[in-house]
């Protein structure tokens, strides 16, 4: 339900909520560019006004502005208006005039430049940040595991979806405080609230036509701080009724303008005082601090309301529209889609229109629209997601209820598969849920839960396998990739290690080549990708297959794109890539991996890989050139022959930016594995992770498992394990 507000509100209310974060953002920044220049006095008010007065003929009044500004009207025979004043010295800054641009800012952020009606549409557009704020809260705690865990550090991620994520985390408290302030305020001014106005102090009645004392020297005035200040009105005729008018920030009331103390005073009630905080809250007045966080909040507005506009019509565009979708009551295959991001429709259009074309009769819909009984349907299969940290997807909300309600057909053959990540805890959380229910409700499952983590090609081919067996016909999933811009690559150089080996290495370093452009100042445009170690390199390997992945070693800044890539037996990319030769040219596409590199920092880092997994890792030594304390445990097969970067890593050595290697090689005259190098480590290594080390890992499955195996028992030694390490950020794996 959350979910639905959170989706309706941004929708209906979004042209509105950017009007407020644009508006808002030039409200606050003015406020905060004339509070860093107002003038400020340690002195009291006495001492103001009275340095004012001797500088000012006629003065009226003297009126301290939310920006800090001392604003005094005056009045002669020649001459009226309001002047800008030093309240230091009591000098003229000059006239204070009215921004005709900024009026118009306030008029369209408070009324729309509508009037009334327009006043009625503002309230409307806080209302909706106020529910956004709420049900955003409550999304985000639900995609986090928990309301305890929205002040610990958020996975690391990329794309719009985890910034969106990130920054609403600290900026939707201060949106919901601008939300209630806001709508206290349009309340007030549609007079809803505050309709009984507040008794004022007793006007004075006697007239006080004693001389007036020095204003210096005026108690009342003389024990009032200038921050305190909001107007203080001067005696128009001091024959009728010699005493000030002054209002403060808790109350008001007159002044005897002989003896200085009180005629009469009215602190403010409860309505006042909540309007001057909702004010203070809304607009940033009297603090800095304040209006720099209100226009920090305004940036982050638009931004979370462009990225959540984004990241909805992403999904829309991704489930798109299914053709030839047969209604519920005549397809023989159900296939039900749990899905937040809209990658899981993906695989779910490609069944469709497989299974289309091979005669069946599909329908696919969302697990939320899951039916108690489907009549001809002799199959159902769930792709189930998983949001956060084991939680349901946006289009299975109302899944596991309605599950309940069903009751399973003796002809209805089901079938469940996890997507998820494996660096969330609860890796497939929701799709295990999904079968634990489906066992209490009786619906036997024809095929094991299969998990695919962050659509790995393997592991999708294998399901296209199982789900072809079972549905009686041929499959194939391609992973869901974004649309990008290949780009040429050029190979400059190429190094082969074990070359004599069934499965040699290579190092190959390639050129960016620019794509051509018109000439002229087009050519100032062109840009290559950026990218550092630990990003990845995809290759495609032909038509209709999935792009592979290769760790990247260097960086932008070197001016190549090195890789290193083991040939593998009956390996497409792999044995294109060793086909290459200086020269060779071929296409593909950078992508980010912020995911995998070291934390920012002086803490120590722990580097372990083994084989071409060397990559990245040799990469991260590269840039040590603060010479931080890393440490680097590489496993390879011989030394002769698979002694990857070796004269590189002693270099490192000598110069400081590596602190400390280990080797292990499988096939050398002691064979030993990486694992091994860190058991006989355990000392050292449990120093390192007193002092704050963070470990990654890069290589293969089955040796990360086994660094896993080695480590925890260490950490349990702490009082950790690797899962908070994870979760802390400390410990980063980039596995194939």
């Amino acid at each position: 339900m959350s979910q639905r507000i959170h989706l309706v509100a941004s929708l209906a209310l979004g042209l509105l909520l950017l009007i407020s974060a644009v508006t808002g953002l030039g409200l606050a920044s003015s406020q905060l560019l004339k509070q860093l220049q107002a003038p400020t006095s340690p002195d009291s008010v006495a001492q103001i006004a009275e340095r004012i007065a001797a500088t000012v003929r006629g003065i009226e009044r003297i009126e301290r502005v939310p920006s800090g500004e001392l604003h005094v009207r005056y009045s002669t025979a020649e001459n009226s208006g309001v002047l800008r004043v030093d309240p230091a010295s009591g000098a003229v800054i000059g006239p204070y005039e009215s921004s005709a641009l900024m009026d118009w800012i306030r008029d369209l952020h408070r009324e729309l430049l509508l009037g009334a009606a327009g006043r009625w549409l503002s309230g409307l557009a806080v209302l909706g940040l106020l529910l956004l704020s709420l049900s955003g809260a409550w999304l985000l705690a639900r995609r986090l595991g928990g309301w305890r865990r929205l002040l610990l550090p958020i996975a690391p991620g990329r794309g719009l979806s985890h910034w969106h994520t990130v920054v609403a985390r600290w900026t939707l408290p201060v949106l919901a405080l601008l939300a209630l302030s806001g709508l206290y305020l349009s309340a007030s001014s549609l007079a809803l609230i505050g309709g009984d106005e507040e008794v004022g102090p007793d006007y004075p009645e006697a007239a006080y036509s004693a001389l007036a004392t020095a204003l210096g020297s005026l108690p009342v005035l003389r024990h009032l701080a200038l921050e305190e200040l909001r107007e203080l009105d001067f005696p128009r005729d001091s024959q009728e009724g010699n005493y000030y008018s002054l209002r403060t920030a808790t109350g008001e009331g007159f002044v005897n303008a002989a003896s200085g103390q009180w005629i009469s005073y009215q602190r403010y009630g409860l309505p006042q005082r909540l309007y001057e905080t909702a004010y203070t809250l809304h607009t940033g007045a009297s603090s800095v601090f304040w209006s720099l966080v209100l226009a920090a909040s305004s940036v982050a507005l638009l931004f979370l309301t462009g990225s959540g506009l984004q990241a909805w019509w992403r999904r829309k565009r991704l489930i798109g529209d299914l053709h030839g979708n047969a209604p519920a009551d005549q397809a023989q295959v159900i296939l039900l889609v749990g899905s937040q991001g809209g990658s899981t429709w993906h695989y779910a259009r490609q069944l469709h229109a497989q299974l289309q074309a091979a005669g069946q009769r599909v329908h696919v819909a969302s697990m939320n629209q899951l039916q108690p009984h489907y009549p001809q349907a002799s199959h159902l299969l769930l792709l189930a997601s998983t949001y956060g940290d084991g939680q349901a997807p946006e289009s299975a909300s109302e899944f596991l209820e309605r599950l309940k309600r069903s009751r399973p057909s003796k002809d209805l053959e089901t079938a469940l598969v996890g997507f998820g990540d494996s660096r969330f805890q609860h890796f497939c959380g929701f799709a295990q849920q999904v079968e634990q229910q489906l066992e209490r409700q009786g619906f036997a499952s024809s095929l094991a839960l299969q998990c695919i983590d962050r659509a790995e090609p393997a592991a999708l081919q294998k399901l296209a396998q199982n789900l072809g067996e079972w549905l009686g016909c041929a499959l194939q999933l391609v992973p869901a990739q974004p649309h990008v811009a290949l780009q040429r690559l050029q190979l400059l150089s190429r190094e082969l290690y074990g070359e004599q080996s069934e499965s040699p290495a290579a190092i190959l370093r390639f050129a960016q080549q620019p794509e051509p452009r018109p000439r002229g100042l087009a050519r100032l445009w062109q840009r290559r990708a950026r990218f550092m170690p630990g990003d990845l390199l995809a290759i495609r390997p032909g038509d209709g297959h999935a792009p592979r992945f290769y760790s990247i070693a260097s960086s932008d800044e070197d001016e190549a794109v090195e890789i290193c890539v083991r040939r593998q037996p009956g390996g497409l990319c792999s044995s294109r890539l060793h086909e290459l030769r200086p020269g060779d040219c071929l296409e593909g596409f950078i992508q980010a991996h912020p995911d995998f590199r070291p934390a920012a920092g002086r803490h120590p880092v722990i580097l372990v890989g083994a084989g071409t997994g060397l990559a990245p890792l040799i990469g991260f030594v590269r840039k040590n050139a603060n010479q931080r304390s890393i440490h680097l445990y590489w496993g390879g097969r011989h030394p002769q022959s698979d002694f990857l970067y070796e004269r590189e890593l002693e270099a490192y050595l000598a110069d400081g930016r590596l602190t400390g290697l280990s080797l292990a090689f499988s096939q050398g005259p002691q064979p030993r594995y990486v694992q091994d190098r860190l058991r006989e480590d355990a000392q050292r290594l449990a120093i390192l992770f007193q002092q704050g080390a963070q470990v990654l890992v890069c290589g293969s499955r089955e040796m990360a498992a086994g660094v896993r195996e080695v480590i925890e028992p260490l950490l349990q030694g702490q009082g950790s394990s690797v899962e908070q390490f994870r979760l802390q950020g400390r410990y980063r794996e980039d596995v194939y």
